[in-house]
Formats: structure tokens, C-alpha cells, sequence
């Protein structure tokens, strides 16, 4: 979908006395795992205040939630410099449009999900024009380390997912809380594993791997082919074995049947994060990203890999690894601060290691059970459910001083 044009002066005038009647929530979420943040966050805040006016920034997952595009970020999502150069003007077009458009329909609050390289900018300029802003999940939330602080002083409350980012953003305009991270509410399977495993037509007596590429373009390019090879030698190692795998809204699951079939491998193929459907597996091959908190919250030992381009396996090594000082890139290793999951990353990635590793996972009881217990304190460190209602609250809160009589904007 593309930008809107720039409204008209009339257009402005209805489009306030629409915002006088409803207040309005404008939510930015400018890739998939945002998009699905988004859409929870909208749910909710349409449980509590059913004539909210929802517009924004995302994806299918916010469209359904009832969020009225402004924009449809699905094919946002980049890693890496030299990837993210071929999106540079569209998403550049984008945020200007969208500037425009909050100065002449200004929204009662705004809410920013991660996606720093857009929302930043946004962030300022709303606080240029008064427009009360929270900032949900901020960019770099999982680090440890003082990262820039700049995201306090430029919106007025900030939701991040752990208690440590809390600890570093405090101090400054923002109000900060611990919400807690949402897929802790969402990672929970709502049919019993038999019951499952009938509508899927899973045999439970056989072992089942997931295989979650991603959900950008450049993981099917770079690491797609490597997981369906990886997954033709685990179904010659083990027979019968079963495969399970979840489609992003921004991929074409004809692709990822196509990709396995050529490689000789049947799998059912989810509608997204199935966790339903995943809660029946043995053990995963994940994409590095949200989705790994996903498997850890649903306790299934995982092998995490990542392959991208050269120049971008470049970029990672210099700034996050020898500079940046990171050393894992898997977010269970990360929040633990050591290695829990196996990491295969660039070259590492090859469908030989990626067997191998999850081969273990099948086999090696000693293993499986020390992973599963890891997984479980990386998913207590991720706080309670109900991540969604408390970012809800921060936003009603915001909306409900904007609505107090005599309160001046800006």
C-alpha cells in the first residue's frame, strides 16, 4: 500500500473534528515481529475502548487487529547496511508522508515499535508538534550495555521488555516501565498436544523438527536452501521423521513448499507461529530473531542460524562483534549472557552443521534436557504475561491526559 497523499486543508478540518469526537491511537511498527506486537497491542486497546480510532504503520497481523493502514510496512524488514540501501527511498518517502500527515490529523497518542532507523526520527518530530508518544519495545532493549539514551528525551513513556533496559533508560523525560515481553501472552498452545496433533495429522509416535526461516526476503535467499538440505539429511538419518513449518505473512508459503519439495522433504506448513501445531516438535531450526523467544517460551531446544550476504556477514562481524563487543546473536544467548542454544551463523550455516547439531537434539537425551532447563529460566526472565494490557495502560494514560479539560498540548 502505498503512502498516502498529503491531505487537503478541508481534509484536515473533518479529520479534527473526527479526532474530537474519537480519540485516536496511531501505532508504527515497520517490520513483522512489530506488526505482530502492533496487532496485540490494538486488540487491546480496542477490549478497553471500543471507539478508539486505530490507524498506522504495519503489516496483515495489525490490518486484522482492526489498525487502518496509513501505510504497509511488510517488506520493510532488512538486515544489514548494504541490504537495507535498495529500501532506503521508499521508507525514506514514507516518513515524510507520514510527518505531513500526523501535523494536519494529529492523533490523541502515538506509539512507536522498535524499528529505530524510522521511529527515532518520528519520535522527535512528535515531540516537535506535542503529540503524547510511547515508545514500545525500544530498539536495542535486549542489551546490557548502555546503549544510546536519546529515545528518553524524546517521547514521553517507554515500554521496554526487560527489567535491565528499564534500569539504563531511567533518568531522564520518560516515564519507563518493565511490561514485560509479549510473547510470553502469545507463546501458549490452546490445544492439548493429542488433540494437536489430530488436526495437524502429526503422529505422535514419531519425532518432529521445526524449520522457521524467517521472514524476510533475504533469510529465504540466504538461508532457506540450507535448512531444507539440512532437513533432507535428518529425514535420512532418522526415519520417519516429520517436519513442521511456520510461514511468515511476509513469505509465499508456494515458495517454501516448492523449496522443500525440490529438496526431497514434505512438511505441514503453519500459518505463522502455530504454537498449537509447534508444541508437538522435538527440536527446531530457528532464524535468529523474536522467534527464538518464541520456541524458548514454548521449551523446545532449538539450533539458531543465520545466513545473509557477504558484505552484511561482514558488517555484522565488525560492528557488533569487534566493535559492538556482542558476542551471541541468538536472543536466549543473549538475555543468559552465555551459550544456551547452539548458534550457526554466516558460513557456519551449512545444511551438514545444521543436521549435525539438530541430530543431537533428537538423540542426545543429556543434552535435550539441559537445553529445555535453560530455556525455561530464559523465558522467566521475560517476565509475566500480559505485556500487551500493561503497554495498553501506558497508552490509555497518555490519551486520557490529552482528554483532561483544560490540559495544553505540547
Amino acid at each position: 500500500m502505498a503512502a498516502r497523499e498529503l491531505l487537503t486543508a478541508r481534509e484536515a478540518v473533518e479529520g479534527e473534528a473526527v479526532g474530537g469526537e474519537s480519540a485516536s491511537v496511531f501505532v508504527v511498527a515497520g517490520e513483522a515481529s512489530g506488526d505482530w506486537a502492533g496487532a496485540r497491542l490494538a486488540e487491546e486497546l480496542r477490549r478497553r475502548r471500543p471507539e478508539l480510532r486505530l490507524r498506522g504503520i504495519g503489516g496483515r497481523r495489525m490490518a486484522a487487529a482492526g489498525v487502518e493502514l496509513f501505510e504497509d510496512s511488510s517488506d520493510w524488514g532488512a538486515i544489514g547496511v548494504f541490504e537495507a540501501a535498495s529500501k532506503v527511498a521508499r521508507v525514506w518517502r514514507a516518513l515524510g508522508a507520514t510527518r505531513a500527515h500526523l501535523s494536519v490529523d494529529r492523533p490523541s497518542a502515538l506509539v512507536l515499535i522498535d524499528c529505530g532507523s524510522f521511529n527515532m526520527p518520528l519520535a522527535e518530530s512528535a515531540q516537535k508538534m506535542g503529540i503524547p508518544t510511547l515508545y514500545y519495545l525500544p530498539p536495542g532493549s535486549w542489551s546490557r550495555k548502555p546503549r544510546s539514551l536519546r529515545v528518553r528525551e524524546v517521547v514521553d513513556a517507554i515500554a521496554t521488555p526487560f527489567p535491565w533496559s528499564r534500569d539504563l533508560l531511567a533518568g531522564g523525560k520518560a516515564q519507563v516501565e518493565w511490561v514485560g515481553h509479549p510473547v510470553v501472552e502469545a507463546a501458549r498452545p490452546k490445544l492439548a498436544a493429542e488433540e494437536a496433533a489430530r488436526r495437524y495429522g502429526v503422529d505422535r509416535g514419531r519425532a518432529v523438527v521445526a524449520l522457521a526461516p524467517g521472514s524476510r526476503g533475504q533469510e529465504m535467499r540466504y538461508l532457506f536452501p540450507a535448512l531444507a538440505e539440512a532437513a533432507a539429511r535428518l529425514r535420512e538419518e532418522f526415519d520417519g521423521l516429520q517436519f513442521l513449518a511456520p510461514v511468515a505473512p511476509t513469505v509465499n508459503p508456494e515458495e517454501v513448499r516448492e523449496g522443500l519439495e525440490a529438496a526431497g522433504v514434505k512438511a505441514v506448513l503453519l500459518g505463522g507461529m502455530d504454537y498449537d501445531a509447534l508444541q508437538l516438535a522435538q527440536a527446531a531450526v530457528v532464524c535468529s530473531g523474536t522467534a527464538t523467544l518464541e520456541f524458548a517460551c514454548l521449551g523446545i531446544p532449538m539450533v539458531v542460524a543465520y545466513r545473509a550476504s557477504r558484505l552484511t556477514t561482514l558488517q555484522y562481524r565488525l560492528i557488533r562483534g569487534l566493535i559492538g563487543g556482542q558476542r551471541f546473536a541468538a536472543m536466549p544467548n543473549i538475555i543468559a549472557g552465555r551459550e544456551i542454544v547452539r548458534e550457526l551463523l554466516g558460513s557456519a550455516a551449512s545444511p551438514g552443521a545444521i543436521a549435525a547439531r539438530v541430530g543431537r537434539l533428537l538423540a542426545d537425551d543429556p543434552e535435550r534436557v539441559r537445553v529445555k532447563r535453560e530455556l525455561e529460566l530464559v523465558a522467566a526472565a521475560l517476565g509475566p504475561p500480559g505485556a500487551s494490557e500493561r503497554a495498553a495502560e501506558l497508552v490509555l494514560g497518555l490519551i486520557e491526559g490529552e482528554e483532561e479539560p483544560g490540559e495544553a498540548r505540547g
